[in-house]
């Protein structure tokens, strides 16, 4: 111990000696574990830390799909049946609401709005989850003209409900009146934001009538199973698939898509953000790497400097392993000091991130630096010290007295140590070559997914949920709306652009002359209901025919528009204008009367096959106000407020945003992962430009001598800077070739990730390479221009 006490003393010295260098080495490490345990910190938090869930890795997310149209189409409540009933890949099944259905909590207050979510009784059997106080959902509930019941979230209950212990047996006004029966624990929020979970049951076969069963005929479920042990997502797949295409001997229940999705259930809760994270966490891990190879560079060419320091103590009887042990405890004090710095750093970086990252990240408010993280950043400081201190520690136990004590030691490095330093040398280049590859493809899909025509303008357009109102209600309504002086068109639709994600209202479409068995093969269509002025507000273009118009009212010839691709699928080559159609449950056929351009309903790369109805000839009524105003829009919201107010005080106007503020929304999981990938990529580059610099100055500075005599005996000045400069260009296409192999070979980690740009593509790789070869040749030409300069005879001297 005493020992280890003098040689901690003797470090710190000896580093204080060096100020510029111990500085240089501890902000390179504080850095790479800052960020490291801030990206950790928000991996941990949102993804690795336990779920109020069983098992979630034995969970998947089911829904259809209809390739090469809709990616996501929702399942009919008969399905779900259906598959319970005769799958065999599943411990169990439960169905879920794809989407928060809007309901309006009544009390002595305003009203409020709440996400309410329709469950099948085995909801929270099949998640694991058990209630916070009272009960789940039982068989009885999920029955037709079962009495109705409500369990609340945790967050619903202490907000809208005060966090009254005696809830439990209330009454609450919400869809419906309901019975409250239980409240979840904290952490369930599953599907995100749900304020209430209700049986889906009662709900569908309320809407069924004699010639319409509302279980089959409505698709507006998920189903999540429980795979039995041993049965994988894809085996669950095909099984789902035959049961839908055989029946089993019975009339299969009507399908929607084409084939079934099965998804892992946590991809499908956190969505393009978890691919993002564990992305960005390889990311601060090369960053890590980079950082300790610069370091250790640095003190591989200082352990060189210290050769005869160490043969005089091997002289004097130190033994290998006690001189090792001194450039251990000099990478163990760096690493304590850029891990302290770093983990400063670090609360700085995560309260960042978590600004930067998306607002709909399930968990985020649970991100902190705990305990846990602290214990991360004690085992990167334990990893940096031995990635930093090997080299330098083997490097100096190794060294021969003889030599290091003869004067020609002076002259160049040893072997061993000029191998090593052309190992980091290799290691930055390839690693840098990876993280910036990868940066530059998610910062180039980020930009070509900005510069994406998404079929509207979305600029100076105010959009709000305003319900829920008739559909006559609701053109009054746009009237008086349009009447306001800052107000250019004002209009309505079903689902505004983005809401939902992929999710979204689903039709079917059978053609003039088609039967109903040869339909079938006609894509899934995405449904919207419209008011006149809809288009014009959003600055839809139109390309042929017309828009709708009040003409279009309900004792009118029913009429659609359609969308560009809608038309060009169904009627190839021929002009769809007057073409007739027949969506799914209605007995009218419609004629379309307009064409318009696609607008991306379902996500920001993601345009669908549209169709359109006038609201006024719709069952389905627009909620969504879209106003495309002039200068002020606070004016406008103040205003357009007061007028549905003063229609209907128990009106409720809510999600009131701008309709780029949308676009920003869908756009923020890419935006979160391009930024801080470039940030990274950036630190990282910086990094390698310095720690080059400094390798390349330093082996320049080590061979003075050597340049001195070869100067002394006639060689020109480029015989000098091709001496400095060709072993560096060796290590460089090293580097380079080394880091495209494993760029290429991991171009699947990013393939999610990328939007119209391809892992392969030609123009990132070959601007990053340049940029990584221009660096490094400035990099390497200076030290090596002025180690041509130098005088001989000074030199010689010495």
């Amino acid at each position: 111990m005493t020992n280890l006490l003098r040689d901690v003393r003797l470090g710190c010295r000896l580093l204080r000696q060096s100020p510029a260098y111990t500085l240089a080495a501890v902000l390179l490490l504080a850095l790479a574990v800052g960020a490291n345990t801030a990206i950790f910190a928000v991996v941990y938090g949102v993804l690795l830390k336990p779920l109020p869930i069983r098992a979630p890795q034995d969970l998947v997310a089911i829904w259809d799909a209809d390739p090469g149209n809709l990616k996501v189409v929702e399942l009919s409540y008969r399905t779900y049946e259906r598959w319970r009933v005769q799958s065999r890949s599943f411990a169990s099944l439960t169905a879920v609401g794809s989407s928060a259905w809007p309901a309006i909590l009544q009390s002595r207050g305003p009203s409020a709005r709440l996400a309410s979510c329709g469950v099948s009784a085995s909801f929270f059997d099949t998640m694991g989850a058990t209630p916070f106080m009272g009960r789940t959902l039982r068989a009885e509930d999920d029955v037709p003209n079962a009495a109705p019941v409500a369990v609340l979230s945790h967050a619903s209950w202490v907000e809208h409900f005060g966090a009254a212990p005696h809830v439990i047996g209330s009454v609450a006004r919400l869809d419906t009146t309901r019975t409250v029966v239980g409240v979840m624990p904290p952490g369930f929020d599953f599907p995100r934001g749900t304020s209430y979970w209700f049986p889906v049951v009662p709900l569908l076969s309320s809407l069924s009538r004699p010639d319409f069963d509302a279980l089959e005929s409505i698709g507006v479920l998920f189903v999540v199973g429980r795979l039995q042990p041993g049965i994988t997502a894809a085996q669950a797949a095909g099984e789902l698939d035959r049961l839908q295409r055989a029946g089993s001997g019975q009339v299969a229940p009507r399908r929607f898509g084409r084939s079934v999705v099965v998804s892992p259930f946590l991809d499908y809760l956190f969505g393009p953000v978890r691919q993002g994270l564990w992305a960005l966490w390889i990311a601060v891990t090369l960053l890590l790497l980079i950082a300790c190879a610069n370091v250790s560079g640095l003190m591989l060419t200082r352990a060189t400097l210290r050769s005869r320091e160490h043969a005089i103590r091997a002289a004097l009887g130190a033994g290998p392993m006690a001189i090792g042990r001194l450039w251990l405890i000099e990478s163990a004090i760096l690493a304590i000091c850029g891990g302290l710095v770093g983990f400063a750093l670090a609360r700085w970086m995560t309260t960042a991130i978590v600004a930067l990252a998306p607002g709909d990240v399930p968990r985020l408010a649970d991100v902190a630096i705990d305990p846990f993280v602290a214990l991360f950043t004690v085992a990167a400081i334990l990893v940096v010290t031995c990635l930093c201190g090997a080299g330098p520690a083997r490097l100096a136990a190794s060294g021969r007295i003889s030599e290091a004590l003869n004067d020609a030691a002076y002259s160049t490095a040893s072997t061993r140590s000029l191998a090593a330093r052309s190992s980091l040398v290799v290691v930055q280049i390839a690693a840098s070559v990876v993280l910036l590859v990868g940066s530059g493809l998610v910062v180039r899909s980020f930009i070509a997914m900005r510069q994406l025509d998404l079929g509207f303008a979305a600029t100076n357009v105010v959009t709000m949920f305003v319900g829920p109102q008739s559909n006559a209600w609701m053109r009054d309504f746009l009237r008086s709306v349009e009447a306001l002086p800052e107000v250019e068109a004002a209009g309505a639709v079903y689902l505004r652009p983005l809401e939902l994600g992929p999710i979204g209202e689903e039709t079917s479409a059978r053609l003039w002359g088609q039967t109903e068995r040869s339909a079938g093969a006609n894509p899934t269509l995405n449904f919207q209901a419209a008011t006149p002025g809809f288009f014009p507000a959003i600055r839809t273009p139109l390309l042929h025919g017309r828009f709708f118009t009040d003409g279009d009212h309900e004792g009118a010839a029913p009429v659609a528009i359609v969308g560009e691709s809608t038309a060009r699928r169904l009627w190839p080559g021929r002009d769809p204008i007057g073409q007739r159609l027949l969506l799914r449950d209605q007995t009218a056929w419609r004629t379309v009367v307009g064409v318009v351009a696609d607008v991306h309903y379902r996500g920001v790369g993601d345009p669908r096959l549209d169709v359109y109805e006038p609201a006024q000839q719709s069952k389905s009524t627009p909620s969504y106000v879209t106003i495309r105003v002039r200068h002020d829009p606070v004016a406008v919201i103040a205003a357009v407020r007061d007028e549905a107010r003063r229609r209907d005080r128990a009106v409720v106007v809510d999600s009131i945003t701008m309709l780029d503020a949308v676009v920003s929304r869908a756009l923020a999981p890419w935006r979160f992962t391009a930024w801080l990938l470039g940030f990274m990529a950036a630190v990282a580059f910086v990094q390698t430009a310095i720690g080059l610099f400094s390798l390349i100055s330093l082996d320049a500075a080590n061979r003075n001598q050597e340049l001195a005599i070869r100067l002394a005996f006639g060689a020109r000045t480029v015989d000098v800077l091709r001496a400095v400069l060709v072993p560096f260009a060796w290590r460089t296409a090293a580097g380079l070739a080394i880091g495209a192999v494993i760029g290429v070979a991991a171009s699947g980690l990013v393939r999610s990730l990328l939007f119209r740009v391809q892992p392969t593509d030609a123009t990132t790789w070959v601007s990053i390479l340049a940029l990584i070869v221009g660096v490094i040749g400035l990099a390497a030409y200076f030290p090596a221009r002025r180690a041509a300069k130098i005088d001989p005879m000074i030199l010689l001297r010495r």
